[in-house]
């Protein structure tokens, strides 16, 4: 059971992130922002239960940011589950799809190199062909590595603050937002503190 704590604070920033409609540039910042707190800390105490259980290994005391948010969070609730909450979500459905023509179209880059912002278009080749793969495990793969170079590109200044944007946010929202409810759901049930 996740403790009182952690359901509190994910129920706020859950809330918080509902009263955003999402549409315009500050708000699909924000609302993104703001979803991204609650999926951190969902996937932070994850790592550190499985750590606690002996299965990961934590180097010193650093938490092992993108391992965390892309490969726990997909080991722990399974590709079959997370596919399938995908594929019977229409939102989620159109939100791939939308994100697959972004990137084929060269609309937005998704891979840009950390020092200076550049694309790394081979990489966003890999992210497109994951998503086009049959094979559900690359899919989401994928999936979970869009979100998380997104969070990057934010939270490190390379995702510039023009309108634009939105056409990126707004489905990357969608699929942060159904990831976050399942993990905080599946935590919910099983998680031992």
């Amino acid at each position: 059971m996740i403790s009182p704590e952690l359901q509190e604070f994910c129920e706020r920033w859950l809330q918080k992130a509902r009263e955003y409609q999402g549409r315009n540039l500050l708000e699909c910042f924000d609302k993104f922002f703001t979803i991204f707190i609650a999926y951190n800390r969902l996937y932070a105490e994850l790592t550190y239960s499985l750590a606690r259980k002996g299965k990961v290994r934590l180097q010193g005391h650093s938490m092992p940011d993108a391992r965390a948010a892309k490969e726990f969070v997909h080991q722990y609730l399974g590709t079959s589950h997370i596919w399938l909450n995908l594929q019977n979500d229409r939102a989620c459905r159109e939100a791939i799809e939308t994100i697959d023509e972004l990137i084929d179209h060269r609309v937005f880059a998704i891979k840009l190199d950390r020092l200076r912002g550049e694309p790394r278009r081979q990489e966003d080749l890999r992210l497109l062909d994951g998503l086009r793969s049959n094979d559900q495990f690359r899919k989401v793969a994928a999936v979970l590595d869009i979100i998380y170079s997104i969070r990057c590109n934010m939270f490190h200044g390379h995702k510039g603050f023009h309108e634009v944007q939105t056409q990126i946010l707004i489905p990357v929202t969608i699929l942060l937002e159904k990831m976050t409810v399942l993990l905080y759901e599946k935590l919910g049930h099983d998680y031992e503190m």
